[in-house]
């Protein structure tokens, strides 16, 4: 008899029939529905594609490429709404008594919810993977997707649910209110890469030499599971993302049941069921809020007494917007203590990132440490973690090596007594160190004095590794090269395309030598455009460049193969051109026919209309409006206008003679 008792009480502790019926009752829809959206996105379009006779041209990546955007909105939707409504009796007293009230213990329940939950999520993808299965069998299919695809898809859909609905679960335990626990998910998915965007953009505040956008053009889709969904195809089943997301859906599980078993059942309909996690809530919206519109005004102003304004703004509008949510109204009593407190321990935290004492704003690399460096005026190259397909964009020999680092030395001793621009003024230089053991070292530098470092500069940029590394030309042989399109520039319909061999040669030498011949300042600037050169390569590649006065042997064999008329700008093609002195509002004019109209209302502009003189117009003019004089280019065959410019030695005697500046 005591035995039959001991039975019926083991089966009673873990499962209930009553509640099995109320989570089907309650959330059973949600597993339904997530299999028909499943079924939509997946095997009806695959069907549809079967039976389309003109489907021989339809691929796919894989199986996220199908219908992704249902896919996307399925994974992060479906979990969170299954965690809502399984423990939504924890947030509504009348279902909480209901539920408790069962001869069955918490861990048991929360089994049963974590269970039911996971089979919500589970079945659906295993019966649309069997049914991709049988089309698979069934049907020579193979283009469209494998085995290996089904299994792929099946796997990584469902560690990524898992992981968002181990997270939407966690939150539960905290939040007396279903909403907010909606809200505080897709903000603890995205908070990682938030918090790290905004913390790497206000740090260049602080600490000259530090690239933010060298750190932002990571691809951190991987730290927040919510963007990795925007990329699932990208992920693969076994890596080491999987496995992580696995290990944090088990400890946030773990998490889940420990505070579960440890609620006080009538805190409901409230924002937070534990006190302590309230400061740390209405601080961290504090934060946030301060560091964005800091970010908001940097990027906005540049100025720092609007940055400062920012983040006093931000700071009070993320503590009051804190206080709102968890006194869950709009007329509150401010805690100015703790608003005081928080300041003050920003203010620190700042002083001991800008003392460094870490010595980061001092540090260059030892010459014997370093492999290669890569320097220019961004990131940009380094969107990756893959060097190897950037190799031609480092350089490598010691002679530049050392250039550089006696150029980051004196940028960083200039910068204790003339300033480094900290609010992205001046002109960038971007250094990138690739050390040995493998580790990168990125610094970024607004000068507010470049023309004080121009003798090193020229010393990096004029080596024919540099040149190397930034035109494509110099790393083909003609041999390389299919053909070459030569198009005039300006408003003018002028081009030839070159694809005889003999001609393809001595266009590519007298390219080279060109490019060979550059000095720092024609690499710098461009004047003198007459034409955009397009290089077409045996492996489909096109190499784009411009092609101006810094090009002179290229220009002496358009002249002398009888090809300039026909694909060049020449002095024939205008009309006339009209200069007047810069004004300041060019700065603030968008439109080029609006620049005109102040140009030509110019009491004292200078006509050009002789022949000779359109020739050297053309020869000097950069492409750029910031010169001293403006410059706007009227065509025989075109009602448009071109806007170009005039500055420094570029200025023709006849412009300064008629200004009476010469």
């Amino acid at each position: 008899m005591k035995w039959g008792i001991s039975v019926m009480s083991s089966r009673i502790t873990w499962f209930n029939r009553e509640l099995i019926i109320y989570i089907f009752r309650s959330t059973g829809w949600i597993g339904f529905l997530y299999l028909v959206g499943l079924i939509f996105a997946l095997p009806l379009e695959m069907l549809a594609i079967i039976l389309n006779g003109n489907n021989e041209y339809v691929e796919f990546e894989n199986l996220f490429s199908c219908q992704q955007m249902i896919q996307f909105v399925l994974v992060i939707v479906i979990p969170v709404l299954l965690a809502i409504f399984l423990f939504r009796f924890l947030q509504m007293k009348q279902a909480s008594d209901f539920i408790h009230s069962l001869p069955i213990t918490r861990r048991s329940i929360y089994a049963h919810m974590i269970g039911t939950g996971i089979g919500f999520m589970g079945l659906p993808i295993l019966l649309t993977g069997s049914i991709l299965i049988l089309f698979h069998s069934a049907i020579d299919i193979e283009r469209l997707y494998t085995m290996t695809d089904i299994w792929s898809w099946m796997g990584t859909t469902f560690i990524l649910e898992a992981l968002i609905f181990s997270v939407a679960v966690l939150l539960g335990m905290v939040t007396g209110l279903s909403a907010f626990q909606g809200v505080l998910t897709y903000i603890f998915l995205t908070l990682p890469v938030g918090l790290f965007v905004l913390f790497a953009a206000n740090v260049k505040f602080l600490i000259a030499g530090f690239s933010a956008d060298y750190y932002l053009s990571a691809n951190m889709n991987g730290i927040s599971p919510l963007l990795a969904a925007t990329e699932m195809e990208k992920i693969t089943f076994f890596s080491i993302n999987t496995l992580i997301y696995s290990i944090l859906t088990f400890l946030f599980l773990i998490s889940s049941l420990f505070l579960y078993e440890r609620r006080k059942l009538e805190r409901v309909s409230q924002a937070f069921v534990y006190p302590k996690i309230k400061p740390v809530f209405k601080f961290g919206l504090t934060l946030c809020m301060m560091l964005f519109t800091g970010l908001y005004f940097s990027e906005t102003t540049g100025e720092p007494g609007w940055i400062f304004f920012g983040y006093t703004v931000g700071s009070l509008l993320g503590y009051y917007l804190g206080e709102i949510v968890l006194q869950k109204t709009w007329r509150i009593r401010v805690n100015l203590k703790g608003y005081v407190a928080f300041i003050a321990a920003f203010i620190v935290l700042a002083l001991i990132i800008k003392i460094d004492p870490l010595q980061y704003k001092t540090k260059i690399p030892d010459e014997k440490m370093i492999s290669q460096i890569y320097i220019g005026d961004s990131p940009i190259f380094f969107e990756g973690d893959d060097t190897s397909n950037n190799a031609s964009n480092y350089l490598k020999e010691k002679e530049n090596i050392e250039a550089i680092r006696l150029l980051h030395q004196e940028i960083i001793d200039k910068g204790k007594k003339v300033s480094i621009g900290e609010w992205n003024d001046g002109q960038s230089v971007f250094l990138m160190y690739e050390l040995k053991n493998g580790k990168r070292l990125a610094r970024e530098y607004h000068l507010l004095n470049y023309d004080s470092y121009m003798p090193l500069l020229a010393k990096i940029y004029g080596s024919n590794e540099y040149k190397k590394m930034v035109n494509q030309v110099l790393n083909v042989s003609a041999q390389d090269v299919s053909e070459i399109k030569i198009t005039a520039s300006g408003q003018v319909d002028k081009s030839i395309t070159i694809t005889d061999r003999q001609q393809l040669e001595a266009a590519v030498k007298a390219l080279s030598e060109d490019l060979n011949n550059q000095s720092f300042a024609q690499m710098t600037s461009s004047f003198g455009d007459y034409a955009s050169i397009e290089i077409l390569l045996n492996d489909n590649k096109t190499i784009y460049m411009n092609g101006d006065s810094s090009y002179p042997q290229f220009s002496e064999w358009m002249v002398s193969t009888g090809q300039s008329e026909q694909a060049l700008l020449m002095a024939d093609d205008i009309s006339y051109i009209l200069v007047a002195k810069s004004d300041s509002k060019i700065y603030h004019t968008n439109s080029e026919s609006e620049l005109a109209q102040q140009i030509e209302q110019q009491p004292n502009r200078l006509k050009i209309k002789t022949a000779s003189e359109i020739e050297t117009a053309i020869d000097n003019a950069q492409i750029d409006w910031s010169g001293e004089y403006s410059a706007a280019f009227y065509y025989k065959e075109s009602r448009d206008v071109d806007i170009k410019s005039f500055s420094g030695e570029h200025v023709p005697d006849f412009i300064l003679d008629h200004f009476n500046e010469k």
